[in-house]
């Protein structure tokens, strides 16, 4: 009898509860029985008075509000998510959500005015997990900014004008995913992420990152994402990535890299590596070396005209090369990409010829043999075609052969100061 008068009063409760929220409704916003009331685009310069203190959900996108006091959530105290993105807020007064001690979700993107936050603005949010701060105008974060948010897992920053990393993550001990894509910031010192040890996913995209010191990443043992796409990066020690034993992803599209030497060797676990859009020009035959697990490599919109035989041959799960848009030399240097057995992982491999476009020499002038380049390097068993590709011939750099006109036995040989062809044993029958 005890459990079914406790059930019976629960119903009430919440029955209750979803009739205080429907009773109490501003008319210019939709609520439903879940507790939920959607007040966006409702061209609100103040909140409601109406709002019933038992809501859960409170979506204000997209309004006029400007400035939030102490007072504005004082009765909502049950709130888990509260949306505020796209106001014309300029100041959060100290202690503004000090008593949402069981909101979760926190949206305060798109506030164009919003330079500044007191050190004592998210003062209360014991439980917040998730804090979107991004595309607003905050140059500066106070360094007790975060300190009362010790649940906090999702921190965005994205689009501000922040000219360095903040020293604001100092008691952030569970956050594992932050932004700072599209700020201004030029340099990573060795502590500037020292306090981010549970960091998963850092993005650092569209900055102006051209100083990264060496330790800089040595904290972060469980980072899997690593984005420093879009900055001004263009060297890359040896030893810049030491401590991400546990990244999977790493982008470096679009920096200013130039050559590629034994930076990523400690990255064991290693799935995805973007490097296009660089002007990188030279690999070290063993960047790339106990990267047992990667998986995707991005090489496109760069100035490779070869790469080393090695490069590629000891990676056991590569399954996507991406190469298009290089100045490949198509000469001995290279014919090893055409005659691989992983031939058909490479997507993008064109030739540049040192001649106007689309020029082929006449084959009688200078018939190739793939194997006669220096060190061998011919085709394997089998291969009776490298795809229709064009080859300098080895006996005369200044002319291009296309390897779809040539014979597998035919070669190349120099007779009288000219080349000339030598017959295949079929032509000669």
């Amino acid at each position: 009898m005890f459990f079914l008068v406790v059930f019976i009063f629960t119903c009430a409760a919440k029955a209750g509860l979803s009739l205080n929220v429907s009773n109490s409704c501003p008319s210019m916003c939709k609520c439903t029985p879940e507790e939920t009331i959607l007040c966006n685009r409702a061209g609100l310069k103040t909140l409601p008075g109406e709002i019933a203190p038992s809501t859960i959900s409170l979506n204000l996108s997209n309004n006029y509000l400007r400035i939030l006091n102490t007072n504005t959530f004082r009765n909502l105290t049950f709130l888990h998510s509260l949306w505020l993105d796209g106001n014309n807020l300029t100041f959060l007064t100290p202690g503004t959500f000090h008593t949402l001690s069981r909101l979760q979700e926190l949206h305060l993107s798109r506030n164009s005015r919003l330079t500044y936050l007191h050190a004592n603005t998210f003062r209360g949010l014991l439980n917040l997990i998730s804090l979107d701060l991004s595309h607003c105008n905050i140059f500066e974060i106070h360094p007790l900014l975060f300190s009362h948010l010790p649940s906090l897992e999702s921190l965005d920053l994205a689009a501000n004008n922040m000219r360095y990393v903040p020293q604001a993550f100092r008691n952030l001990s569970s956050l594992t995913r932050l932004s700072l894509e599209g700020n201004h910031i030029e340099a990573i010192g060795r502590d500037s992420l020292k306090d981010l040890e549970t960091l998963c996913d850092l993005n650092l995209r569209k900055n102006r990152i051209w100083i990264i010191q060496n330790g800089a990443f040595t904290k972060l043992l469980r980072l899997g994402m690593l984005n420093l796409g879009h900055n001004f990066i263009t060297d890359l020690p040896n030893q810049l990535f030491e401590g991400l034993i546990q990244l999977k992803t790493m982008h470096l599209e679009a920096n200013r890299i130039t050559a590629v030497d034994c930076t990523f060797r400690q990255l064991l676990n290693l799935r995805n590596l973007y490097l296009n859009n660089n002007q990188i020009s030279s690999i070290s035959d063993s960047a790339f070396l106990h990267l047992n697990k990667l998986h995707f490599l991005h090489l496109s919109r760069n100035n490779l005209s070869s790469l080393p035989r090695r490069l590629l041959s000891e990676l056991p799960k590569l399954r996507y090369v991406f190469l298009s848009h290089n100045p490949w030399s198509c000469d001995c240097s290279t014919l090893w990409l055409w005659r691989s057995p992983r031939r058909a992982l490479l997507e993008g491999l064109d030739c540049a010829f040192p001649g106007p476009a689309n020029t082929t020499g006449p084959l009688g002038d200078c018939p190739f043999r793939a194997g006669a380049c220096a060190g061998d390097v011919g085709l394997e068993p089998g291969v009776t075609s490298l795809g229709g590709a064009a080859f300098l011939c080895p006996a005369h750099t200044g002319h291009i052969v296309s390897t779809a006109e040539i014979g597998i036995n035919s070669t190349c040989s120099r007779t009288s100061g000219a080349l000339k062809k030598r017959p295949s044993p079929s032509a000669v029958l």
